[in-house]
């Protein structure tokens, strides 16, 4: 069993990580370029390769995630510069002639490998050919500057959107309709009013809960609008270099340029997939908008998309008398770990011990995850609420991968889930409305595919797969938190630990799942076809026009006027670029997974011991689209996830 990781470096540390990881490589790799012509195998090139620019991503990659989760300035700073270098430093070693030619003289003596190391030999030389390597040197160098350019124009709109620090002053009275916990966390202004951030915790609960119009009207403006000053020409300068780059390399389309590396293969068929669901939806879809136009009750056959978290939350009070405000107390965040830690433990055969290992914050927690026999499988960790400067969303970051050691053990993998969950408030112990339930699941999902890896190599390892196969055990494990079993389990008053979630409203949970399906999914439908759009454009994008024509045709809902959107949409410029479609992609995948859970009882170890050996396990060792029909029987279909919707 290795170490755990440690996160302690100062700035110093940091800036200077750098320069020591790339002289370590560069001495590595001149022995790989060393190796004379007649004298290459599989072991001095690929797996050299391969080895060197692990050790390479290992040695940077905490100092460099310290810029999403440090509550220091200066480190975070230090930590970014950081991630710049290494990800400009990385096109520059995937473009490297030298390094390209010692593996195509191998690849070309054409040895037979067995199917894992074929694939790394296969995957090696797509990266170098996606990096523009086999171009005459004039485009390569041309896709080298394009791409550098790229990486620092997505560090900036990241970094734009971290910044982020504008509240709305809302009055007294524009609080109405919202907890007193709430209320009692806002900070409060000079003129006695209420400052409301454009974080998570306050505004998902006010968009849904303020009873003043015009106060979530403005809200949604203000949070609509962030970084549209900067982001909006960051996205449209982004898109115009990647369309520059899938030329150079010969694509037709930067999202076949994607696309190229997915389980999709093309644009064609996210277009067709998107186009095919988009078709079964849209009739729950109107049906479901009918709905929220008749409780609105104005006449008006328009629901503006500030009205729309309103007047959803309102449904689910009315038709199903689910108040989420109220529910959350049978959340409170310790009984829901420890319920969820129990239900995995024994879907997985495993055990989440805490442990005292090193962390990057003091309100950090960490667990041992142990196997049946005892060992330890993995290091994982929690970072739960928001401060000053931290990562805004809810994510699961990877903190080492697995992989084989050379004595033939294992590096024992780390992971950790950062989120932004409501703190606690008063006397108040932290309380997990159902919502952040279900995300606390998913990401636990993505955990899952990282601690239980087993892939000989880190390049395949965790969560290291095809983008558009990424989420499905994130979406895999949101299915249980729908389940009356496990809600029983991760449920208990704060006041009354042995009171669980009573029974009606477990069922009107279940019952309410599918309420929003058509809407939801056909705003996932408009957010992919939208980033399809960006990515298979001829010329120049108008991103704020093709924003605003597709969401009212697809999603039913107008874009609010006046407000962009896009630059906030920091998926398109943070690893999803032509790869959102994967959330829906993922999920149909999942659901046809699930639909074996659900065969066999939801809590079945041995249905567990298979999904962990056939999907989490090999990572991307193996082609996915394969392991899930080892798993089924037969090839993944849409027929269960538009079940599971309720739109078959």
């Amino acid at each position: 069993m290795s170490e755990a990781p440690v996160f302690s470096y100062t700035p110093e540390q940091v800036s200077g990580t750098f320069g020591t990881a790339v002289r370590r490589l560069e001495d590595d790799l001149k022995a790989v370029i060393a190796v004379p012509a007649g004298q290459r195998t599989f072991a001095n090139t690929v797996l050299a390769f391969e080895k060197a620019t692990g050790a390479f991503g290992e040695a940077v990659h905490i100092p460099s995630i310290l810029a999403y989760i440090s509550d220091s300035a200066e480190l975070r700073k230090a930590s970014q510069d950081l991630e710049l270098r290494v990800s400009q430093y990385s096109v520059d070693l995937m473009t490297r002639e030298d390094v390209f030619n010692a593996v195509k003289a191998y690849a070309d003596k054409g040895e037979k490998l067995d199917p894992v190391d074929a694939r790394l030999l296969e995957k090696t030389l797509l990266d170098f050919k996606q990096n523009g390597l086999g171009l005459e040197p004039r485009k390569k160098n041309r896709v080298k500057k394009l791409m550098k350019e790229l990486i620092a124009l997505e560090l900036e709109f990241a970094k734009n959107l971290r910044e982020v620090n504008d509240a709305l002053e809302v009055t007294e009275g524009e609080l109405k309709g919202l907890p007193e916990d709430f209320k009692a966390r806002l900070k409060r202004t000079e003129k006695g009013g209420y400052q409301v951030t454009m974080n998570y915790p306050d505004y998902v609960p006010f968009m849904q809960n303020a009873e003043d119009g015009d106060a979530r009207r403005r809200l949604a403006a203000m949070f609509n609008n962030r970084c549209a000053g900067t982001n909006v020409k960051l996205m449209e300068d982004a898109l115009v270099l990647r369309r520059k780059i899938a030329k150079l390399l010969g694509y037709p389309t930067y999202a076949d340029y994607v696309l190229d590396d997915r389980m999709a293969k093309n644009s064609a068929n996210v277009f067709a997939f998107l186009k095919r669901t988009q078709d079964k939806l849209k009739r729950k879809g109107r049906k479901e908008l009918r709905a929220r136009l008749k409780l609105k009750g104005t006449g008006d056959k328009t629901l503006n998309a500030w009205e729309t978290s309103y007047y959803n939350n309102l449904l689910k009070k009315t038709r199903y008398s689910i108040d989420h405000e109220k529910i959350k107390e049978y959340f409170p965040l310790e009984t829901v770990l420890k319920g969820m830690f129990a239900a995995f433990g024994e879907v997985f055969g495993a055990k989440f011990v805490p442990a005292g290992l090193p962390v990057w914050h003091k309100d950090v927690r960490a667990f041992e995850v142990r196997n049946d026999d005892g060992s330890v499988a993995a290091y994982f960790y929690m970072d739960l609420f928001p401060r000053e400067g931290k990562y805004k969303h809810a994510a699961c970051f990877g903190v080492r991968k697995g992989h084989e050691l050379p004595d033939g053990s294992y590096e024992t993998p780390a992971a950790a889930i950062v989120a932004n969950f409501s703190p606690p408030s008063g006397d108040l112990p932290p309380l997990l409305k159902f919502d952040e339930v279900v995300t606390l699941f998913h990401e636990f999902g993505h955990v899952t595919h990282n601690i239980f890896t087993r892939a000989k190599y880190k390049k395949f390892a965790g969560t290291s797969v095809s983008r558009d196969f990424v989420e499905v055990p994130s979406k895999m494990l949101e299915n249980w938190a729908y389940d009356p079993a496990v809600l029983r389990r991760i449920s208990g008053h704060y006041r009354n630990p042995g009171e669980t979630l009573p029974e009606r409203t477990i069922k009107k949970l279940i019952d309410a799942k599918n309420m929003d399906s058509g809407m939801g999914n056909l705003r996932q439908i408009f957010f992919s076809v939208l980033d399809m759009k960006y990515h298979t454009a001829k010329g120049k994008v108008d991103t704020t026009k093709v924003y605003e024509k597709l969401m009212k045709k697809i999603s039913l809902i107008p874009m609010d006027p006046g407000t962009h959107p896009q630059a906030s949409f920091g998926h398109l410029m943070g690893g999803y670029d032509a790869g959102y479609y994967s959330y829906l992609w993922s999920e149909a995948i999942a659901a046809d997974l699930f639909s074996v859970f659900e065969a066999s009882g939801v809590m079945n170890p041995e249905t567990g011991r298979k999904y962990r050996e056939l999907i989490l396990a090999p990572g991307r060792s193996y082609d996915e689209a394969g392991q899930v029909e080892k798993f089924l029987g037969r090839p993944s279909a849409e027929d269960a996830f538009l079940k599971s919707i309720g739109a078959a």
